[in-house]
């Protein structure tokens, strides 16, 4: 990927800046990507460049397809039509709303926050092109495979390097493997090897698929891991900044050998999408204690990162799995729902549960760039209490942050949060783009057994890029709390 954003910086220079390009295929790819490039090309678009990661930000609006070529596209903006990437991974971040479809030909497509996208998501990972440049023309080569390059093995991420985690558990989480596809991508599978720094371990894992006829696949995965169940409340890259700078760390976490398959169903039908799966997943766990990895602030404190990890019994716990995954956009609103059932088979100790997670989430725009969102995530459990592992905490900046980080923890959890978010485009800032305000309505809590009172919290937010400021007020006991956080950009 750096090798073709570095070419096409060279090839663009200053005329692309100076005038709006267009794109012309001299060869086009055979099969779907190629017919799907040529139909973007034959209706109105734009072309949007920038070095490295090309971004559209939330208060920009395009009334008409946009393509980029070259690099990676982190977009939060509002399309009026598709949206393509060329040589490049697809990043859909919370805001972004695309009437079209989203597409990446040599790429694939990511969500990293809650996006609505109409149409179909696509992604043609081995389909690469030749960039060139001709005057105010882009022009596009279809790159066809040599016979004697392993075309079947790709070294995703930086030479294999995938995105790295930190926690005060694992201290610096750094994966490596390629991407293994056979059969034409039929069969997909990636070994990886994970470094530790705070543990001093290299885990092996593989995760791998297979696309069997009809829209059914199968899933493997196998690996020994840090395993938690809160990376719901602060996913992805802005939690191990959080860890890093502040010494907060919103999860709990264990150790476990985990092997786990699935056969799954997918229905795709217009702006709906349903997937149903079964499986089995049997594990072997322990205890981890926290504590040593680096932090700007809260290196020592026992709230930060030596905050206590509740102890999991140790033992085999296996079970049998099922669930589905729901997505349907109507109009713009966007719907997303996931319900994953877990029956114990064997536990180490005696006794059986039966637990539901259920996650949803409903999201739309009100006036301008305006945007309301309502998301839920429940913890149901039935029969004997769960072991430690599959209990859930609420408390701190990601849920109530009047509460201690995962003050509350059990087998029964209930969280609700309603969000309304005010792009200001008026007070645009240098360096940190379009200030966003939020106003927050969350309710929760969490037991062993049963549900105890709900708790709520009032959290006013300001966000610039990257970097949040919280005040949170408790409308009961009338404590209040003030959070500095980091997130993804969402502008």
């Amino acid at each position: 990927m750096l090798r073709y954003a570095c070419g096409f910086l060279a090839l663009l220079g200053a005329p692309l800046a100076a005038q709006q390009p267009v794109v012309s295929i001299r060869r086009n790819a055979p099969g779907p990507p190629g017919a799907l490039l040529d139909s973007v090309l034959s209706s109105p678009y734009v072309v949007r460049h920038e070095a490295w990661n090309t971004r559209l930000f939330r208060d920009s609006v395009f009334s008409r397809s946009v393509i980029v070529v070259g690099t990676d596209a982190t977009v939060a903006s509002t399309v009026h039509g598709d949206m393509v990437v060329v040589n490049g991974n697809l990043f859909l971040q919370s805001g972004a709303r695309i009437d079209g479809r989203a597409i990446a030909i040599g790429g694939g497509v990511y969500d990293v926050g809650t996006p609505v996208v109409r149409g179909a998501r696509l992604s043609f990972r081995d389909t690469r092109y030749h960039i060139a440049q001709a005057g105010d023309t882009i022009v596009l080569d279809f790159r066809v495979p040599s016979p004697q390059e392993p075309s079947a093995v790709s070294l995703p991420g930086i030479y294999g390097v995938r995105m790295p985690a930190y926690t005060r558990v694992d201290g610096l989480a750094l994966p490596w493997g390629p991407h293994v596809a056979l059969d034409g991508g039929r069969l997909s599978f990636e070994p990886t090897l994970t470094y530790r720094s705070n543990l001093g371990a290299v885990d092996p894992g593989l995760d791998g698929t297979i696309d069997l006829r009809e829209g059914f696949s199968a899933h493997l995965f196998a690996a020994r891991t840090t395993l938690t169940n809160d990376s719901w409340i602060s996913p992805g890259v802005g939690n191990s900044i959080t860890v890093l700078v502040a010494g907060h760390d919103y999860r709990d976490y264990w150790r476990g050998d985990r092997v786990e398959g699935q056969v799954a169903k997918r229905w795709e039908q217009g702006t709906r999408t349903l997937s149903v799966f079964v499986g089995a997943r049997t594990e072997r766990d322990w205890s981890v204690s926290a504590g040593g990895p680096w932090s700007i602030w809260g290196q020592q404190s026992a709230n930060g990162m030596r905050r206590f990890n509740p102890p999991v019994v140790h033992g085999r716990l296996t079970s049998a799995l099922a669930g589905g995954r729901a997505e349907l956009h109507v109009g713009d609103v966007a719907i997303a729902a996931r319900l994953d059932l877990e029956q114990s088979l064997r536990m180490p100790n005696e006794g059986h549960f039966t637990q539901a997670t259920v996650n949803a989430r409903v999201a739309f725009p009100t006036f301008g760039t305006q945007r309301f969102e309502f998301r839920t995530h429940l913890v149901l459990t039935a029969g004997d209490s769960a072991p430690p592992q599959r209990q859930g905490g609420l408390g701190g900046a990601g849920t109530l942050p009047t509460f201690g980080i995962l003050a509350m923890r059990g087998d029964q959890l209930a969280y609700l949060e309603s969000t309304y978010e005010v792009p200001v485009p008026a007070l645009t800032l240098p360096w940190v783009g379009v200030p966003v305000l939020s106003f927050r309505d969350a309710l929760g809590a969490a037991g062993v057994g049963h549900i105890p009172t709900i708790e709520q919290n009032l959290i006013a937010r300001v966000a610039l890029s990257w970097l949040r400021f919280d005040y949170a007020y408790d409308p009961v006991s009338h404590r209040d709390a003030f959070a500095v956080g980091f997130v993804l950009p969402a502008r």
